[in-house]
């Protein structure tokens, strides 16, 4: 792994990495924070913290376009000229603006994993954690997945499996695949 620091020594991005409930967004973000010491965001939470409610809550009691706001007004909070690990919600692709600032402030990395990895990383969890889940039922929850897996595709830097290696595997994985994408843009730049 890089050593803590290295990349406070390079112009600051952020490394956004999108995807599906249980694709493993918020595991890797805290892992990649813990072993590169980049600070690190996850969207959902902060949207609680400043809703004072959990993420399940607002969507139950105000509803999911509330949560969109809220999460897009959390998003343009973030300073963009900050070197930052995110993790955003499963549907945060689904504002354009969302992606456009995403894309402009960093690399975004899209983490894939088949349904039925996904499905079985959902079901360790509890209902009340997935209030979609709860709206929609499997069936209704695996048609939004296939509808947000071009949405995805469509904003992402890069595609990276989760499914296939354990997540300090990944995290290279990802390190790399910003390395690269830093240097391309360096490349532009001159």
């Amino acid at each position: 792994m890089l050593r803590p620091g290295f990349f406070s020594s390079i112009a600051p991005m952020w490394t956004s990495f999108i995807g599906f409930m249980g694709s493993g967004k918020s595991t890797l973000t805290l892992h990649l924070q813990q072993a590169t010491g980049r600070p690190a965001v996850d969207l959902d939470y902060t949207v609680a913290a400043s809703a004072g409610a959990s993420v399940a809550e607002i969507f139950t009691t105000r509803g999911g376009k509330v949560f969109r706001r809220l999460e897009a007004a959390a998003l343009t909070e973030l300073r963009p000229d900050r070197d930052l690990l995110l993790a955003v919600g499963g549907g945060c692709v689904e504002t354009p603006a969302n992606v456009a600032l995403l894309r402009r402030c960093g690399v975004v990395i899209w983490l894939d994993a088949p349904w039925e990895v996904l499905r079985a990383r959902i079901e360790q969890g509890t209902l009340s954690d997935r209030p979609l889940l709860e709206k929609l039922g499997w069936d209704g929850l695996q048609k939004l997945h296939r509808r947000r897996r071009r949405l995805y595709a469509a904003a992402a830097d890069f595609r990276l499996r989760s499914d296939r290696q354990p997540i300090p595997a990944t995290g290279r994985t990802a390190l790399l695949k910003s390395l690269l994408w830093r240097r391309r843009q360096w490349g532009r730049e001159r």
